[in-house]
């Protein structure tokens, strides 16, 4: 083929080339933005749930009880906290979070004596009055309804610390006493036989304060259950600022061990 007639077919197809080029530069320019991915949405910023757990009470000071007119201190047990939070996160590294909870402060006293008690002897069937050891046990329920605002630092993925105050009003405060012989070679002359109970009283916790502060740090770790649904275990120290009662000394700490399901809004 001679080069005149090769010349028209190489620019016809150039001239084509450019005019497909240009159009699909238009095309792109003037295309709508492709949606987003229905499967990545962004992260919530704000989650609601439940929390469940429980509270390792150590109770110092000491307090005298109406019943026997005794003294106990340093009592420990393990309560209940039951409630709900709200929270929003500020940013990647720092979030916000308003707790509203049910916190059981319970503690047991106990301690051993030696009382002259009167007994029988079961050879004999003789009375008589000796030396035996007792215990002395108090149990005190003492709970408040409170409102935990705190908040929380991201240093790494799902892990977090937090703090805040804790404030709130109490709910329950009652103690129930009791006290049994402890030595069994002999039977008791006088309360329940079974129990070995002697003495037994129960009632309100008279003097209770009816507001309570504390200032609660801990840890707490997002573990994600599924797309919009987070379960986060947490321990904290609630260190206390008030008083239990009208006694001098008497306070409650607490290491609450909790369990909060987060659904991300």
């Amino acid at each position: 083929m001679s080069l005149p007639r090769i010349a028209p077919l190489a620019l016809l197809f150039f001239l084509t080339a450019a005019s497909d080029l240009s159009l699909a530069q238009f095309r792109s320019e003037f295309a709508p933005t492709p949606p987003p991915d229905v499967l990545s949405p962004a992260p919530s910023r704000w989650w609601i749930g439940p929390q469940l757990g429980a509270g390792l009470n150590t109770h110092s000071g000491d307090f005298v009880t109406d019943f026997c007119n005794c003294g106990f201190e340093d009592g420990s047990g393990t309560g209940f906290a039951i409630g709900f939070e709200v929270g929003h996160f500020l940013s990647e590294s720092f979030a916000v979070a308003l707790k509203l909870a049910h916190n059981d402060f319970r503690a047991d006293y106990a301690y051993r004596l030696i009382l002259p008690t009167e007994v029988i002897d079961e050879q004999t069937m003789e009375t008589m009055t000796i030396d035996v050891e007792h215990e002395r046990r108090n149990t005190v329920v003492v709970s408040y309804l409170m409102l935990n605002p705190v908040l929380q630092f991201y240093p790494f993925s799902g892990l977090y610390v937090h703090v805040g105050p804790a404030v709130g009003v109490n709910t329950t405060a009652t103690q129930e006493y009791a006290m049994s012989a402890v030595g069994e070679e002999y039977s008791i002359y006088i309360g329940d036989p079974e129990s070995r109970i002697v003495d037994e009283d129960s009632g309100d916790l008279p003097g209770a304060e009816s507001f309570r502060a504390d200032l609660r740090f801990g840890l707490g770790f997002n573990i994600r259950l599924g797309r919009n649904i987070l379960f986060s275990p947490e321990a904290s120290y609630a260190y206390p600022l008030t008083r239990i009662s009208d006694d001098d000394n008497w306070t409650a700490e607490s290491i609450l061990l909790l369990g909060v399901l987060k659904f991300e809004l």
